[in-house]
């Protein structure tokens, strides 16, 4: 009330001013005056209200002085008069806020209410912005299902014009779903439809899911969700009306109701494809068709069979044509007719790419790695690509691609906002692995070093069988183009576990790698390697691998990835193929590769993943007779169920199986089916089915040793199989794999394991 009489007075003064004052309307004053300022400078008011002395001024002026000062809301009422020669301003100042202060708010901390009002500490106090602010508190309390939350504003006046201002909040409690109701479903039962929604009634468990707390916004894609069901099981026609049908248990207990219009079943009559494009054949298109005549009525595979063309369109060079879709409905047989036409779409092109958010990665770095250019042809899947790419980098802990229109309907603005990441890490870390018992690890490295995507690194790790120290540089942008240039330098003491031996491993590696497409990356390296085997326990056969040798070869890799998500895959498959050739001078000439693919297929809403890998390598000796430290060796994490090196060839002493000698070839098929656990998904806990076949086979020893071959045994071919169980759980310290195992098919000379564990954490 008090400020509505001050902006009437406002106005009437300024109305008075312009009728009863024509002499002012171009009048130089001399001065300038301020009175009733206390906590705000004469000069700041000054320059506020925009008012020079010795300049002409009008009436017109002084209201838009007085207008200047009120909206600083600085001031709780304004005066501007002028007197002879001098304008006087007279203020009267708005408190200050002293202290602001949550109560009674156990459940929401302070740091997720403070960024949501506009009132500050030692900013001015406003009444009006405190209503404002505390509707803003109640209103995301309702965002977090609490709907009985109130908020009542205490304001506490200080001395020299402060006041403390303190929201009392009632969180009042949690609002569940006692009860859901379904009306006018004649086609479904309730149970079926509360199968399709994701609210659900409140139970024994509550406290450990919000599915069961009701908000609005769960309310309307609960309504779109059973929309969506009825029209992908033959109800075009399908409505549905949610609603909250009240409160009950004192308000902490609310029903639903939603109200359904099945409408009339329809099955699909013919469907057909017409290309409207010409030079294209509709032949080109149709295996996009997914379903067939007499199907029942499906939203969801008429838009499968949409995207189809789309991607056939591209696949085939011809980005811009996409499809359509005409319904003609048989109300007498309950069908509908599909024609699909394929049509040229809008050209849209990439106009101009906008990056933001980062300031210490440089914008060539982010346009580098980004897979789309300006003037490109705009394609949706290149982006999500991309976008994929940026976020594996690891420079980012957000990274988000937004598309807008450009100066035309042709053109396209692409913003990439990104939200950096510490790039930089000096870490302790600590693991335990049933193959490798405890480990510690110290390293240093900076993955965006000046922001250039450089990286550096130094490692130091060690464990029981293994222990190491590393150098490393890499630069991604070689010659400002997509090419990754490195050098590390690697020094390896190895001591597997039942082997028996001990080699020190020094390694120079200089590499280059780059794309061949969008999918497809290629890295050779060159590795100069000294190996020197020091001891090999009572092993016969391994006395062969004693002392020094120098190694020159070459690797080459080549990696295929056409997974839709680089982080998490729900479809798609990678090919992976890498093959090191020895002899380029040193003391050993052989060729050793390896080759691997593997496959996704998401279920149920990709709740559930199926993949399905095949793995396979190959050690041919071009001169003598291949070391331990070359061979192939399986189980562990390679192969669940066996311990590592658990399969393959052995020593025969004594009539006893001992020392595993490792494989020059190997094979193994791995099958998955992985799921979330019931719990929430925060708890980034998962489980999987699994199913792994394969063997490790085949050593060729000198002839020249008289009875070195006869001291080796089940170096033939055996096929070895298992199935188990996993839980993967990102728990706070790290990350964690648990696995049992049961073999079904295996050698009484074969090391079997049936639970392993790996945990690793960083500090």
């Amino acid at each position: 009330m008090k400020q509505t009489l001050n902006r009437l007075i406002l106005f009437f003064f300024c109305f008075s001013i312009c009728l009863s004052s024509p002499s002012y309307s171009q009048f130089r004053f001399s001065q300038i005056k301020v009175q009733g300022n206390s906590n705000t400078g004469i000069e700041t008011i000054k320059s506020i209200s925009g008012l020079k002395k010795n300049i002409s001024l009008s009436a017109s002026d002084l209201n838009l002085a007085l207008k200047n000062l009120y909206n600083s809301n600085l001031f709780e009422s304004v005066q501007v008069v002028p007197k002879g020669q001098t304008i006087l301003i007279k203020v009267k100042e708005n408190k200050r806020i002293r202290r602001l202060a949550f109560e009674g708010n156990n459940k929401i901390e302070d740091k997720e209410l403070l960024p949501l009002i506009q009132s500050k500490e030692r900013q001015p106090f406003s009444k009006a912005q405190v209503v404002k602010d505390s509707r803003i508190i109640s209103d995301f309390y309702r965002f977090k299902s609490r709907y009985s939350a109130r908020v009542e504003p205490k304001i506490i006046e200080r001395d020299k014009g402060f006041v403390d201002l303190v929201f009392e909040i009632d969180e009042g409690s949690i609002l569940q779903i006692s009860q859901i109701d379904f009306v006018g479903n004649r086609s479904f039962s309730d149970r079926q439809l509360r199968n399709v929604i994701k609210s659900k009634r409140a139970g024994l468990f509550s406290s450990f899911f919000t599915s069961d707390n009701y908000s609005e916004d769960s309310q309307g894609a609960d309504k779109y969700l059973l929309e969506k069901f009825y029209k992908d099981n033959g109800f075009p026609d399908a409505k549905v009306i949610a609603s909250l049908g009240g409160l009950k248990d004192s308000g902490e207990t609310a029903f639903l109701t939603y109200s359904i219009y099945e409408g009339p079943f329809f099955r699909f009559g013919n469907l057909s494809i017409k290309s409207m494009v010409k030079g294209i054949s509709p032949s080109l298109y149709e295996s996009s068709i997914v379903a067939s005549k007499g199907d029942k009525f499906n939203t969801s595979e008429i838009q499968k069979t949409l995207d189809n063309i789309k991607k056939v369109s591209v696949n085939n060079g011809y980005p811009f044509l996409i499809g359509t879709v005409d319904q003609v409905r048989n109300s007498k047989e309950k069908e509908i007719e599909l024609l699909f036409k394929v049509i040229e779409g809008p050209k849209l092109f990439v106009e101009q790419i906008e990056i933001s958010g980062n300031t210490h990665t440089r914008d060539n770095v982010i346009r580098r790695e980004f897979q789309v250019e300006e003037g490109d042809a705009f394609d949706p899947s290149m982006l999500k690509r991309s976008e994929e790419k940026l976020k594996s980098l690891g420079y980012f802990d957000e990274v988000k691609v937004n598309v807008r229109q450009g100066s035309s309907s042709q053109n396209a603005i692409v913003d990439i906002g990104v939200k950096e990441a510490p790039t930089g890490s000096l870490s302790l870390g600590l693991g335990y692995s049933t193959d490798t018992d405890v480990s510690a690890q110290f390293a240093f490295s900076e993955s965006n070093f000046r922001g250039a995507g450089q990286g550096i690194r130094l490692s130091v790790s060690g464990s029981k069988d293994n222990s190491s120290i590393g150098l490393g540089f890499k630069e991604r942008g070689f010659l400002g183009r997509d090419v990754l240039v490195s050098m590390d330098i690697d020094y390896t003491n190895s001591k597997p576990r039942a082997t028996g031996y001990t080699a020190n491993l020094l390694a120079i590696k200089p590499s280059v790698g780059f794309n061949l497409s969008s999918d497809t990356r290629v890295r050779l390296t060159y590795k100069l390697e000294n190996i020197d085997v020091t001891a090999v326990g009572t092993s016969e056969v391994l006395k062969q691998d004693l002392g020094k040798s120098t190694r020159s070869l070459i690797d080459l890799s080549l990696n295929h990835d056409k997974r839709d998500s680089i982080i998490k895959p729900t479809k798609g498959y990678m090919i992976k193929f890498g093959s090191e050739i020895a002899g380029l001078g040193g003391d050993e000439q052989f060729v050793k590769s390896k080759a691997s693919g593997k496959i996704y297929q998401g279920i149920y809403g990709n709740n559930v993943i199926f993949s399905t890998e095949l793995e396979g390598g190959i050690l041919t000796m071009n001169k003598g007779y291949s070391k331990v430290v070359d061979r192939f060796l399986l189980g562990g994490r390679s192969f669940r169920g066996f311990k590592y090196s658990g399969i393959g060839p052995r020593e025969l002493a004594g009539g006893q199986y001992t020392i595993p000698l490792g494989g020059e070839k190997y094979a193994i098929a791995r099958f998955a089916a992985s799921f979330p656990l019931g719990l929430p998904r925060e708890l980034g806990l998962y489980g999987s089915v699994f199913a792994e076949a394969g063997s490790l086979w085949d050593i060729k020893t000198d002839p020249n040793v008289a009875g070195l071959s006869d001291k080796i045994a089940l170096r033939d071919r055996a096929l070895r199989t298992s199935i188990g169980f996993a839980m993967n759980w990102e728990t706070p310290i790290g990350p964690l794999q648990f696995n049992w195992s049961r073999p079904q098919k295996y050698l009484d000379a074969d090391s079997l394991e049936y639970f392993s564990l790996n945990l690793a954490t960083r500090f």
